[in-house]
Order: C-alpha cells, then structure tokens, then sequence
C-alpha cells in the first residue's frame, strides 16, 4: 500500500504498534461510549465509513488534547489518495507527538472502510489517552475545559427576568420567589428527562451498531461457506 511504500522510503524511530484486536462485546461497547462522548461535526451512521477520511478521528485527537492538532488542516474526502493522506498527516503529525505510531496495515484497513478496524484503532488509541493524561497530570484535562468553555460562550445568552414593581413589595416578592421556584422545578425536571432520552436514544445506537457488526460477521462466514 501506499503506507507502506511512505515508511520504506523514510526511517522510522518510533516503531508501529498493531491495534490489538476487540476481546469482548463489553469493549467494544466502552469504544462506542467513548466515541459518543465526544461532539463529532456530523453524526455516525456508519463507524467504518466515517471514520475513513481521519476527520472524525482528528475530532476526537482534538477533544482530548487541542493543542497538538489544528482541525482546518483535514477536510473531508472521498478519494483514497485523500483520505490517506489525512490518516498519514495526523499520525505522523500529531499522534507521534503522543508517543503514538499507528501500524500501516491498520491505517488502510480504516482507509477502505474494513470491517471491525476503526473499532480496533479507537479501542488502541483510548488505551494510549489515558495513559499520556497520566503521564502529562492535569494540565490536559484544563485544556479540555478551557475548550468546551469556549465553545459554550459562542451561545447566545437568555436575557435574566426582570420584575415589576409592585406596591405589596413584600408579597410580590414571595409570590415571584414561589414563581420561580416552581419554574426552576420544571426546567430541572425537563432536563432530567431530556438527559434520560438521549441516554436511551445513544445506547440504541450503540445496540444497532453491535447487531450490524455481527451481521456483517455472519455475512462474512455464510459467503466463506457458499464458496466452499
């Protein structure tokens, strides 16, 4: 591949580790958890299709550390020759600077879209996170907040609630406290089922997304056996 002709031609100090592969149906699930924690610009209807590009992937390098990559430096693609290039860029741009060198086989597995490869690579690299934030201490999780508050500040603001006057000041004042407080019970209400919505709407696709990939693992053994 075109991966492997790049690291024949230029030495590499940083030796490629393999994505080992998925062990259990409970891992697998951790990857999808993880994956869904991060705020990705288009949603995932396919893992393996979109991720292939590296643009959702250098989304989740950037959620958990945004100072070691610049996102306008990947655009989305449909060529191979591009989507290659995207992968070759943030490992060997970014990723090494992590003390991460991914295996050039995996990187063009992701690339064509092979079945259970991103999955392997997220899994690899979800290891290879959290060992560095233990490495580097707090200062990663600060960026990530620093970050997540400015994305925050870019909402527009509710104006706060003004109140009338009134010549009962005393009375108004409890009846406007009691007001608010059935208000405040409501919106925390709201959000609380709101939360327990999405909760079930992510573990169903997290669900969908398991059957898929077993399907497509039956597919594959039920062609094996027709060919026999």
């Amino acid at each position: 591949s075109r991966f492997e002709m790049a690291a024949a031609m230029k030495p590499n100090r940083l030796p490629a580790e393999p994505a080992p592969d998925i062990g259990s149906d409970d891992i697998l699930q951790g990857v999808y958890n993880w994956v869904d924690s991060v705020p990705l610009s288009r949603p995932k209807r396919n893992i393996a299709r979109d991720f292939s590009d590296g643009v959702l992937l250098a989304e989740v390098v950037h959620h958990h550390f945004p100072s070691v990559i610049e996102l306008h430096n990947y655009s989305a693609a449909n060529s191979v020759s591009q989507k290659e290039y995207n992968w070759k860029t943030i490992n060997s741009k970014v990723l090494r600077k992590l003390g991460i060198n991914l295996h050039e086989k995996d990187m063009d597995d992701a690339v064509n879209a092979r079945r259970g490869a991103i999955e392997r690579i997220l899994a690899f690299l979800q290891v290879k996170f959290e060992q560095q934030r233990n490495r580097q201490g707090p200062e990663v999780d600060s960026a990530r907040e620093v970050n997540a508050v400015g994305r925050q500040e870019n909402r527009p603001r509710a104006e706060p609630m003004k109140q009338k006057p009134s010549p009962s000041a005393g009375l108004q004042h409890e009846v406007d406290t009691e007001i608010l407080v059935e208000k405040e019970q409501t919106i925390h209400e709201l959000r609380e089922t709101a939360m327990i919505m999405q909760e079930k709407v992510r573990k169903l696709e997290q669900l969908l997304r398991i059957k898929d990939s077993k399907i497509d693992a039956l597919m594959k053994r039920l062609e094996q056996y027709e060919a026999r």
